[in-house]
């Protein structure tokens, strides 16, 4: 599912949708993938089928394998909507969390760069979450304070929740995270403003439009002062 579809999906509670941001692996991650099918298919030579058929068909089942799994790391959105954001995988199976405007909380939304130091600053570890859209290679995404995943998903799901966060926020929300993949972050929480001031979201608008870029410095003394919302480190 492609993510204008799926935001088309909820048009009802987001708006249209106004720009979308994909987080994909860049030429490096790629390019592991393809030395690892070079590797993989070599050594299937080494003692190949008795026809051609049979030694071909290890390096296409390799290239079959390692293009999904491509195909599923490549699938993370950011959705910018006219009254809410669509975040999350858009990979085939996979549905991403929806969340109006009116409940991501106002002073919250930053745009943050160093997103790999993410983990290290806020104690979370390198564990999956639902709440935070970021891999290996994100760089830059937004911060913000919003509702529960389970009220974002719009869906029944299974294996979804083993992944949910406890609220972390001071106020006892959930902190959420998505990367922005190669467009400023402050771009987009300029886009979040303008559609929430013209959606009457005003008080979101201006936080949203006055904050700036934060480095994240992955010191867990600096969670509080960078990622509104986020607890004082203990």
């Amino acid at each position: 599912m492609s993510a204008r579809r799926a935001a088309r999906r909820h048009r009802d509670e987001v708006g249209e949708v106004l720009a979308v941001h994909a987080d994909r692996p860049g030429p490096l991650v790629i390019g592991v993938f393809v030395l690892l099918w070079v590797v993989f298919s070599g050594l299937t030579l080494i003692n190949p089928g008795e026809s051609v058929v049979l030694a071909v068909a290890p390096a296409l089942a390799f290239a079959i394998i390692f293009g999904l799994i491509l195909l599923f790391i490549s699938g993370e959105r950011l959705v910018v909507c006219e009254r809410g954001i669509v975040v999350g995988s858009c990979a085939p199976g996979l549905r991403p969390y929806v969340i109006p405007s009116d409940q991501i909380i106002p002073g919250s939304v930053v745009p943050v760069t160093g997103a790999r130091r993410y983990a290290a600053e806020t104690g979370t570890g390198g564990f999956p979450q639902s709440t935070v859209r970021r891999s290996a290679w994100t760089r830059r995404g937004i911060h913000f304070v919003g509702p529960s995943p389970k009220q974002a998903r719009r869906h029944r799901a299974v294996l979804a929740p083993l992944q949910d966060p406890p609220p972390r926020s001071i106020d006892g929300r959930w902190v959420w995270f998505a990367g922005t993949g190669s467009t400023s972050p402050d771009q987009v929480t300029a886009q979040i403003a303008r559609a929430a001031e013209v959606s009457g979201q005003r008080e979101l608008a201006r936080a949203a439009a006055a904050e700036p870029v934060r480095e994240l410095t992955g010191d867990r003394g600096d969670a509080a002062r960078q990622l509104p919302g986020f607890p004082q480190a203990r």
